[in-house]
């Protein structure tokens, strides 16, 4: 304002009377360019210096009356705001996790078996002392290293070989059956149960 009013009096009070119209405004518009570009420049630099806020989101921190806290991206009274940069990545790789071995098949079970070789079921034996003779076998494999008797439903006696010899047996119906066990006394097979008779001769006939 102040170079225009100047401008005006030098046209006033010129020697001339008037300086060339001309020459006035042309040095206006020089000036106006010189200003334009002045605030351009300080414009560029103000933008230069002044940070995106696209780059970050605020969210603010609410403490409620009893001591609930709340995240919002929306302003509120006694807010407080918590800056976060648009980068950030709340994410964590898992670990990659072996998967587990395959399972080992269970061993197939030994099959333990145990016949009775003699005597026949439901056979008759006569004997007037009482003796008889249980022989045992295993059948397969594998073999069990104990034999166990089972007369009259408990246990007679256990050995390696199978056979079982016995005597002062009474006269009358006698069940038995054999087992197979191992080193510990566990019963690994048995044989079917069987009943034999034992007859013995009476004193009064030889009377």
């Amino acid at each position: 304002m102040m170079r225009y009013m100047c401008l005006t009096s030098l046209l006033l009070i010129s020697s001339n009377g008037v300086l060339p119209l001309q020459a006035a405004m042309l040095s206006l518009e020089q000036d106006n360019s010189q200003q334009e570009t002045q605030t351009n420049e300080t414009e560029r630099d103000a933008e230069a210096t002044t940070p995106l806020s696209s780059s970050t989101t605020t969210i603010y921190k609410v403490v409620g009356e009893d001591g609930s806290i709340t995240f919002t991206d929306k302003p509120q009274k006694n807010a407080e705001p918590l800056a976060f940069d648009d980068k950030t990545q709340n994410v964590v790789t898992a670990a990659k996790v072996p998967p587990p071995p395959p399972l080992k098949p269970d061993a197939p079970k030994p099959n333990y078996r145990v016949v009775i070789k003699s005597p026949a079921p439901e056979a008759t034996i006569r004997n007037n002392l009482g003796e008889l003779t249980i022989s045992a076998a295993q059948t397969g494999a594998p073999k069990a290293p104990t034999y166990r008797l089972i007369f009259d439903n408990a246990p007679f006696a256990s050995n390696s070989s199978g056979v079982f010899k016995l005597s002062g047996v009474h006269r009358g119906a006698h069940t038995y059956k054999v087992e197979l066990t191992n080193n510990t006394g566990k019963t690994l097979a048995s044989s079917p149960e069987q009943t034999l008779y034992l007859h013995q001769a009476s004193a009064l006939i030889n009377n």
